[in-house]
């Protein structure tokens, strides 16, 4: 069980509107909820993940954002996304405070190097009230808040603030940039994988290689289908805020001009991650189109060592069929030679001791060929006449 974690000791970047701009500060997470009564409006960006590695969040952080405690069990914990939101109205049935809680993950890859990656498990808690709203974002990399602090500035001026989800746009909006960059980290490894292909590399190294991206891509396509529904959730949850307004005629809080600005940047983020989705899709096609290739390729390398190989039996056994006709030739004189000791041929001497007289062959030398030539011809003709049927045999189809 881990310890607690203490606010005080926290430290957060928060980006605050003062005085009519943003400004970024170093300070504490106790300091920035104690402000939070003060301030009308803030991130407070926090780079360590105590969310999703199990530690306890700071109570006074989950009673700030009212934080559900089913979602600080290991199943949300552990999630790859979820959105979440509770709303708490006045007795004339205006809203008073709105709260939401919503999770995205992004993978990154590093470049030049596939067995590294990294992965962004971010979560977000949110309070609003009418001209306050704070949102608290866990496990962010500095990447994140430097993009909200620089794309607010030109955003902020088609926002209202009196919208509980003004604020959550320009966050979205990082988002969709570091899914982007996630895409593209992915796109640029496929690319070179189909720009090295070879039918002479490695397969064994080129296929981890492959299965190694296709896992990337694989993964970066689950993260961005739940990016869109939980964009989504959030979008109707907009929608539905909208059209409250609208019965309660509560125009001076749900400003309904500024919701459907709001919707509309939301509307356009939804379908940015849409593409971004069919460009995911895109990558993990084209890798199983690069695997399927590859193993194509090496089947065709492998049936032309085979049929290399096949060629070179052929011819082994060309001379092998050589050598057996040579001996079929030279085997059964031989064998008559040994089995009946036939000297047919003398170079003795007449006397003992006496010089050798020349060759001489006996007059019996005729028996020899009348029982070699009619046996070797038996052989030859019985060797050839099984090789005839043994090549029927193989040729007749089979029935």
């Amino acid at each position: 069980m881990h310890a607690r974690l203490i606010a005080s000791q926290m430290q957060v970047i928060a980006l605050r509107y003062i005085a009519g701009s943003w400004r970024l500060q170093n300070t504490s997470l106790g300091h920035s909820l104690a402000d939070a009564h003060t301030s009308e409006l803030q991130y407070l960006f926090i780079e360590q993940d105590c969310y999703s590695t199990g530690e306890q969040l700071p109570q006074e952080l989950v009673t700030y954002f009212q934080v559900p405690e089913h979602m600080l069990s290991d199943v949300y914990r552990r999630s790859n996304g979820f959105y979440n939101s509770e709303k708490i109205f006045d007795k004339d049935g205006n809203l008073e405070t709105f709260f939401t809680q919503f999770r995205f993950l992004v993978k990154f890859t590093v470049r030049g190097d596939d067995s590294r990656y990294l992965w962004n498990e971010m979560t977000f808690f949110s309070r609003w009230s009418p001209g306050q709203c704070a949102i608290i974002c866990i496990g962010v990399p500095a990447s994140l808040h430097c993009f909200v602090q620089k794309v607010i500035p030109s955003m902020w001026s088609k926002l209202s603030s009196s919208q509980p989800f003004a604020l959550h746009v320009p966050l979205m909006e990082s988002i969709v940039a570091m899914h982007d960059t996630s895409i593209w980290s992915i796109r640029d490894k496929v690319r070179n994988i189909e720009k090295g292909r070879s039918v002479s590399s490695n397969g064994v190294q080129d296929s981890v290689r492959m299965h190694e991206t296709a896992r990337h891509a694989i993964h970066s396509f689950e993260t961005l289908t739940i990016s869109v529904q939980t964009l989504e959730s959030m979008r109707q949850e907009i929608s539905d805020l909208r059209d409250q307004g609208r019965q309660a005629d509560t125009v001076q809080i749900i400003n309904l001009a500024a919701t459907d600005r709001i919707l509309a940047c939301v509307d356009c983020q939804i379908r940015m991650l849409r593409n971004f989705s069919l460009r995911a899709q895109s990558n993990k096609d084209r890798l199983q189109n690069e695997i399927a290739l590859a193993y194509s390729m090496i089947a065709q390398r492998d049936s032309q060592v085979m049929a290399s190989l096949g060629e070179a039996a052929r011819l082994d056994s060309g001379d092998m069929r050589t050598i057996a006709v040579v001996t079929l030739v030279f085997l059964p004189p031989t064998f008559l030679s040994a089995l009946f000791s036939m000297s047919f041929f003398s170079s003795g001497s007449d006397q003992a001791g006496g010089p050798p007289n020349k060759w001489s062959m006996s007059e019996k030398f005729w028996i020899y060929w009348a029982f070699a030539i009619p046996l070797t011809s038996m052989t030859m003709a019985i060797w050839f006449w099984r090789q005839r049927q043994t090549t029927r045999r193989l040729k007749a189809p089979c029935l």
